[in-house]
């Protein structure tokens, strides 16, 4: 291996989750939980830095925790992350967003996500990387009472049976909430190799069995106001 592809490889991962006032907790907290465990592979050979980044020093998840930032949208460190994650959060925060059309949210995703190695949504962060443009040509998933919020954004193919995650290209969305675990879980398989995610996968003891059983429910509306 050359010195210059040796330093290029031990340069820091730097993982991007841009978040807003109302968003939904385990959409940042899951992947940030798994990322911290491939930080800790050594085979990975990379300094994985994550960061929550906002506008304001602060913000509130839809349950009232409130969390510092680590990173305003303009600091120079995070304009050029290897990964972005776009969660979701509430149906009216959305609509902030998406009704701005100076929204400095939507301009930082779409500015550091147009030469991240990976562009990632779970949730309803799905439609915020949308309205981007980020996901035009490309097929999808969201959490199943939004999979009919794209009729503005026609480039985008929201794939149907609700899969916990789906790639296309280096696009990696996640369905509803919990979602965030297998996707995240995959983009480390995807990032670092099959041994690396099953190490974060023992660290975690991650072998979900759920104690009931249920139908994914349907939707045949849009729950942010203002979108279809």
């Amino acid at each position: 291996m050359s010195e210059e592809t040796n330093n290029s490889a031990k340069e820091p991962f730097i993982i991007a989750i841009p978040i807003y006032d109302d968003v939904d907790l385990m959409d940042i907290a899951a992947p940030r939980e798994i990322f911290h465990w491939l930080s800790t592979d050594e085979s990975f050979n990379r300094d994985v830095r994550i960061y929550y980044i906002g506008e304001n020093d602060t913000f509130r998840t839809i349950g009232g925790v409130e969390i510092q930032t680590d990173k305003k949208f303009d600091d120079e460190l995070v304009q050029h992350p290897n990964l972005i994650w776009v969660p979701g959060g509430e149906p009216a925060a959305l609509a902030i967003i998406l009704d701005n059309p100076n929204s400095p949210y939507t301009a930082y995703v779409k500015r550091a996500g147009e030469n991240a190695e990976w562009v990632c949504s779970v949730c309803e962060g799905a439609i915020l990387l949308a309205n981007t443009g980020l996901l035009d040509g490309h097929t999808i998933t969201t959490h199943w009472a939004f999979v009919n919020c794209f009729g503005k954004y026609p480039k985008v193919n929201v794939i149907s049976g609700n899969p916990r995650y789906v790639k296309s290209g280096n696009r990696v969305t996640g369905g509803g909430i919990s979602s965030g675990l297998d996707e995240a879980l995959f983009l480390v398989e995807l990032i670092a190799g099959t041994a690396s995610a099953i190490g974060v996968q023992q660290m975690m003891q991650y072998y979900p069995d759920p104690p009931v059983q249920s139908e994914i429910p349907t939707s045949s509306s849009c729950p942010v106001p203002g979108i279809e």
